[in-house]
C-alpha cells in the first residue's frame, strides 16, 4: 500500500488510483482490491459514526464491520446510475439502527457497570449529549457534522427531504444547547 497526497490517500498496490463511483463500479463488478479500497476510502468515517452511536471502541468496531459486510452482501442491489456516497451512508445508517435495536434488548450486563461506563471521567459532556439523543436526531447529526455529508447527501441517505433534515438538525442542536448548559462549566 503506498500514500499519496497531502492527506495520504491510501491507493492499493494494482488499483489505480479511482474516484468513489468508478471504485464502486468495478467492487459491484466483483474486483476485491477495489472493495477493499472503499473499506480503505470509509473505514475511519463508518467506525467515528459508530463510535458517536455506541459509545464503546469495540462495539463500534463490531459495527463497523457489520457495515462493510453489510456493503460486500448488496454492492449488487447499488444503481451505478446514481451517487454511491447517498447509497452507501443510507446502509450504514440502517445498519447502524439495526445494530442499536438488536443490542437495546433486554441487556445482561449488571446495572452498575452500564451506569459506571456511561459517566466515565473521560466522556466530554458534548459527546454524552449526542449519545442521549433519539436516533432519528442523533443520525441525521453525525452524518451531516462528523460524516461530513452535505445536506442533500443526508437527506437522499436517510430518504427524507432536505427542509426535514434542517429541521432535525435544528431540533438536535436546540436539545443539545439545553443538555449543555443544564451541564454548566
Amino acid at each position: 500500500m503506498e500514500q499519496h497526497g497531502a492527506l495520504g490517500t491510501l491507493v492499493l498496490p494494482g488499483v489505480p488510483a479511482l474516484g468513489t463511483e468508478d471504485l464502486a463500479r468495478t467492487a459491484r463488478g466483483g474486483d476485491r482490491n477495489a472493495f477493499e479500497a472503499l473499506v480503505l476510502r470509509y473505514q475511519r468515517r463508518v467506525f467515528g459514526l459508530a463510535y458517536q452511536h455506541l459509545r464503546d471502541p469495540d462495539e463500534a468496531q463490531d459495527l463497523a464491520q457489520e457495515v462493510f459486510v453489510r456493503l460486500y452482501r448488496n454492492l449488487g442491489r447499488y444503481d451505478p446510475e446514481r451517487p454511491f456516497e447517498p447509497w452507501f451512508w443510507r446502509l450504514a445508517g440502517n445498519v447502524a439502527a439495526n445494530y442499536c435495536r438488536r443490542r437495546r434488548a433486554p441487556s445482561l450486563e449488571p446495572k452498575e457497570d452500564a451506569a459506571a461506563r456511561q459517566a466515565s471521567p473521560d466522556e466530554v459532556p458534548l459527546e454524552l449529549a449526542v449519545s442521549s439523543l433519539d436516533d432519528g436526531l442523533r443520525l441525521p447529526l453525525l452524518l451531516h457534522y462528523h460524516a461530513d455529508l452535505p445536506l442533500d447527501e443526508v437527506a437522499a441517505s436517510l430518504g427524507l427531504s432536505v427542509s426535514a433534515v434542517k429541521s432535525r438538525l435544528h431540533r438536535a442542536r436546540a436539545i443539545l444547547r439545553t443538555l449543555l448548559a443544564e451541564e454548566g462549566p
